[in-house]
């Protein structure tokens, strides 16, 4: 079955829960991993915050992964979303080959630039970004360079993972007749890209670090030509289902165009709180949202959320897989995250099926 046709219905598993002062720490993420197979979710995910968030673990994606797919068996595990250009991409490539075949294929690397308060964002290129060429650069030039750091680190990766042995010399990384040898896997693993974003109508929130008055209340779909030229599929937030419409046609036109006969899924990434009093569970999750990435006006936690009595998430998310969506990116918006993964996982995936 081709990566496009999989459906995987996941859910997150580290988010901390600052609300409450309980730090959700690594045992309870392993233990969560096997709560959510033994629910029936199709996989999990883990953020990469690699120099931490408030409520967000800023522990080893990649780690975590391997340690998850010793204690499971079914589960797809994902990152959402992995910054692979903040390290040495020959590096990442052999640890994700050796996790893949630990978990038996069963990875799925979701990617992304990252977005957030810009000197977070800033930050973390100037501690991690692994550069062979260009290492001069001073952190605000690396960070307005992040888009074809980005492009650059991901056709390392998918040429690492496709060819046996091969030289590179691009704009930022430079290497001679490296392979992976034996870890090179059989089937490439599958990637998923991040691509686009609401900029609200007030500076804050997760677009903060491109707000302009210009772009003020639009949703940005992003360079979604990379998406297909550099990945197996995409990973939309933030869109109200019209917008995922126009942007799931524009990304199908160009590979249409460009890349015949290539299959693309469609993932999308959401805050959940279930309760059958739509009113609590709205101000649950918004409140849980503004611990978890601060900033988030009512109009950008409106995009991200999806609230309500189980049937009300349920009619909303097929919504998005009536228009397309095969894989979903569940988020908990709760200080009590095993509980709601359990009011999910028992009330609300059985009615997406």
């Amino acid at each position: 079955m081709a990566f496009s046709d999989d459906r995987m219905i996941g859910v997150s598993i580290n988010n901390l829960t600052g609300i409450t002062g309980h730090r959700y720490g690594l045992g309870e993420m392993l233990d969560a991993a096997s709560a959510a197979e033994a629910l029936g979710f199709d996989g999990i995910w883990v953020h990469d915050a690699p120099l931490g968030r408030r409520t967000m673990a800023s522990y080893d994606s990649p780690s975590i992964l391997a340690a998850v797919a010793a204690r499971t068996r079914t589960l797809k595990l994902c990152t959402g979303i992995l910054q692979p250009h903040l390290r040495n991409p020959v590096a990442l490539a052999l640890t994700w080959a050796t996790i893949h075949g630990i978990s038996e294929g069963r990875l799925v690397m979701g990617v992304g630039t990252g977005a957030g308060k810009g000197t977070l964002v800033k930050r973390e290129y100037s501690a991690l970004a692994a550069l062979r060429h260009k290492a001069d650069l001073d952190p605000d030039m690396l960070y307005a360079e992040r888009g074809r750091l980005f492009t650059e680190c991901m056709e390392v990766l998918n040429r690492l993972w496709r060819e046996d042995k091969f030289s590179y010399h691009g704009e930022f990384y430079h290497f001679d007749e490296v392979t992976l040898g034996e870890a090179r896997p059989q089937t490439p693993p599958p990637t998923l890209m991040g691509s686009g974003i609401y900029v609200p109508k007030e500076w804050g929130g997760p677009a903060s670090h491109m707000w302009k008055t210009e772009n003020a209340g639009k949703f940005m779909l992003g360079r979604y030509k990379r998406v297909v030229n550099h990945s197996d599929g995409w990973i939309a937030n933030h869109t109200t289902p019209e917008e995922f419409d126009e942007g799931w046609a524009k990304i199908k036109a160009y590979a249409t165009e460009k890349h015949p006969g290539k299959a693309l899924a469609a993932a999308y990434n959401c805050f959940v709180h279930v309760d059958d009093n739509r009113e609590k569970a709205r101000d649950a999750a918004i409140s849980y949202l503004n611990q978890w990435h601060t900033m988030i006006t009512d109009e950008v936690a409106d995009r991200w959320i999806v609230t309500g009595p189980a049937e009300e998430v349920a009619e909303k998310l097929v919504d998005y897989q009536n228009r397309g969506v095969n894989i979903f990116q569940l988020m908990c918006a709760s200080p009590d995250q095993r509980e709601q993964m359990r009011r999910i996982g028992e009330d609300v995936v059985p009615l997406l099926r």
